[in-house]
Parts: C-alpha cells; sequence; structure tokens
C-alpha cells in the first residue's frame, strides 16, 4: 500500500494506476482479468487506467493467440524516468528564475513573460494554480503546442485539470476530417471538454490563448518561443466575450 502511494505521488497517477503497475511488477506480465484480480480492482473498472498506464509508456502491451497480455516497464527504466520528471522540474524552476515580471496598481494589470518550453509549462501550471472558475475558453494551435511541451507533459496537463473538475471550452483551428482531431472529439466528454472546429482558412491561430477569470494564458509555441500570464479583469472579460461570440456563431 505504501508503494502505491509513493508512485501515486512522485508520477502523478492514480491509485487504480499505480496498483496495477505495482501488480505487475510483482506477478509479471499478465492478462486483464489476473490484471484485476492482482490489483484488486473490479473488472468493469480496469480498462481505463490501464489505457493510462499504456499511454504514459508505464506498461506494454502485447499479443498471444487471442489474449492479450500486459507488462509493467523494468524498475530500472522508472529510476530513468523519475530522473527525467526531476530534470524538468529543475529547468521549469530555472525558467522561473528568468521570467519577467511587470506590474502596474494603477490599472490593475499584472504580467508575466515566460521563456521557452519549460517557460510555457511553468506557466501553465500557474493558470491551472490560480483558476478560481470551473470553466476555460480558449483558442488553440494544439498540434504546435504539443510539439512544444511534449505529449507527456499535455497527458498530465489534461489529467490534472480533470482531476480539479475543471471543464474546457476549446475552438480549435484545425482540419476536421484528420485522425488527431477525430481522436479528441472521441475523448471530449471523458475529458470535461467540448471542442467546436472551425476552418484554419477562416481562422488561423498561431499562438494559443486560454482565458478565465480575471486571467489570460497566451502561448507562443513557433519559433523563440514564450508564454505570457497576464492578470487584467477587463481584458479576460474582453477575451472571453470574443470567444462566446465565435462559440455561439458556429455552434448554432
Amino acid at each position: 500500500m505504501e508503494a502505491i502511494t509513493k508512485l501515486s505521488d512522485i508520477f502523478g497517477l492514480s491509485r487504480y494506476e499505480a496498483g496495477i503497475y505495482t501488480a505487475l511488477v510483482t506477478h509479471g506480465p499478465s492478462h486483464v482479468a489476473n490484471v484485476a484480480k492482482y490489483s484488486n480492482i473490479p473488472r468493469t473498472a480496469i480498462y481505463p487506467p490501464l489505457k493510462g498506464l499504456l499511454m504514459r509508456g508505464l506498461v506494454s502491451e502485447s499479443a498471444f493467440g487471442k489474449r492479450r497480455y500486459y507488462s509493467a516497464i523494468p524498475i530500472e527504466n522508472l529510476r530513468s524516468l523519475f530522473e527525467e520528471k526531476r530534470n524538468s522540474l529543475e529547468n521549469a524552476l530555472i525558467e522561473l528564475g528568468r521570467s519577467t515580471h511587470l506590474s502596474s496598481g494603477d490599472s490593475k494589470l499584472d504580467v508575466t513573460f515566460y521563456s521557452g518550453s519549460e517557460g510555457i509549462k511553468a506557466a501553465g501550471l500557474i493558470f491551472m494554480n490560480e483558476t478560481k472558475e470551473k470553466v476555460w475558453h480558449s483558442f488553440e494551435n494544439l498540434s504546435r503546442v504539443t510539439d512544444s511541451v511534449g505529449f507527456e507533459f499535455e497527458n498530465f496537463y489534461i489529467k490534472e485539470r480533470m482531476k480539479r473538475k475543471i471543464h474546457s471550452k476549446v475552438v480549435l483551428s484545425m482540419i476536421e476530417e484528420s485522425p488527431a482531431i477525430r481522436k479528441i472529439l472521441k475523448e471530449d466528454k471523458a475529458q470535461l471538454r467540448e471542442t467546436l472546429i472551425i476552418s484554419p482558412n477562416e481562422y488561423p491561430f498561431d499562438t494559443t490563448v486560454a482565458i478565465t477569470k480575471g486571467l489570460i494564458l497566451l502561448i507562443n509555441p513557433n519559433q523563440n518561443q514564450f508564454a505570457l500570464l497576464i492578470r487584467n479583469q477587463f481584458l479576460a472579460s474582453t477575451f472571453l466575450n470574443i470567444h462566446r461570440l465565435i462559440w455561439d456563431r458556429f455552434r448554432n
């Protein structure tokens, strides 16, 4: 039980995910019925955490005949993954130290500039921690941001938002027929998200903007990557109204 708790804390796993990983390390490759048995998880609840571990690369899947077996990555690989996370955190702290902060008390404006991909991650985490509302509104250039922060951080960020029960209304400028878009739309409900697809020819987004009450996160994932965190009630309200205008137009 202590090992499960530590895995949950260090790697941001749910208790079911940590329990499955621990069971597979202890018992070796297992088919899904035994995974449920060894981890004391109901068979009906085993698939979502198992899928999460597969996506994180902590568990692998292989087929033998008609059965599929699941294996945990070696503990040595887990240590390497922990070192990567620690290095990523250290880099983020360095970028935080390099951030530039501007503040004007008279206009109630507070702006912080974050440099590089690690700065984008740091700004994103602060945006999440300072969010007071239970919904975000965003205009997103998804593929470029994913390239900037990495698939693992993106998955962690989505899971953390879900854990806090924050819903997301996303206006996405992409081609609807692509496999990536179909995957996003399929996962919308499970990930507390509503996605509106609009034409990149009519509304091209070169940056990503996320808004909640009094707070704006602007991400430039292109050359010379950076993020801006803007705290101002009036600017945030204007961005929210623009989002609602586009949302209502295309939703209807």
